[in-house]
């Protein structure tokens, strides 16, 4: 759930860049979709055995670390393998492709603050899911290793859940901070329609009666 929760709060994030766009672009969307579809197949099916064509098609779309850390976890832990590599493989292509080249923009720089926000977004998503594969590792080995090593595998697990955890924190302070400034946003909007609540009135007027076209530039 906590992975659904983050991929949503990525699509909002990027939204109040994407709506800058014009319609052309509009299409990038269904990749977006398939994220999203994506997902949704994983938390349907985590834990369980997968086919040898549905292994490697995941795995081929895993850096080489990722790739060794979750071999680690299959000698230990089937399942937990599994259930792994299913979180794992959606992230991998979070990176959106530059859109610069493609399309013409009026904003160049919202495009480029949107593409940037993204990608940085995204290497901490694909931080965060290793750092997760790390303390699943670290747990499993701890508890089948012996006495002398454990206490070894225990501080490489607390290193990891450090990580982890500050990496979460900053999330949750990015969203904070988000949450602010839509929030001022919105005073702001607020405090403009009450001082040009007359002016709002009496075009509405006009739109309802058919007399806006009088205030058209041309």
């Amino acid at each position: 759930m906590k992975k659904i929760i983050a991929f949503l709060t990525l699509v909002l994030f990027a939204m109040p860049f994407v709506k800058n766009f014009s319609q052309e672009e509009s299409s990038n969307s269904g990749a977006v979709a398939q994220l999203y579809n994506n997902l949704a197949q994983v938390y349907t099916v985590q834990g369980k055995e997968m086919s040898k064509e549905e292994e490697e098609r995941l795995l081929k779309n895993l850096s080489p670390e990722i790739k060794t850390k979750l071999e680690e976890v299959k000698k230990l832990d089937k399942n937990k393998y599994y259930q792994l590599l299913r979180e794992s493989s959606p992230f991998s292509a979070l990176v959106v492709p530059s859109l610069s080249g493609t399309y013409s923009y009026s904003n160049g720089h919202a495009l480029s603050l949107y593409e940037n926000s993204y990608k940085e977004r995204n290497e901490k998503i694909k931080k965060e899911k290793e750092l997760e594969i790390d303390v699943e590792l670290y747990a499993l080995k701890c508890k089948n290793a012996d006495k002398a090593n454990q206490q070894t595998l225990k501080k490489e697990l607390q290193s990891s859940l450090s990580q982890l955890f500050d990496i979460r924190e900053s999330q949750k302070q990015e969203e904070v901070k988000q949450l602010e400034k839509r929030l001022q946003d919105l005073k702001e909007s607020l405090q403009a329609r009450k001082q040009n609540k007359d002016e709002i009135v009496q075009r509405r007027i006009q739109e309802l009666l058919g007399d806006s076209r009088y205030l058209r530039w041309e």
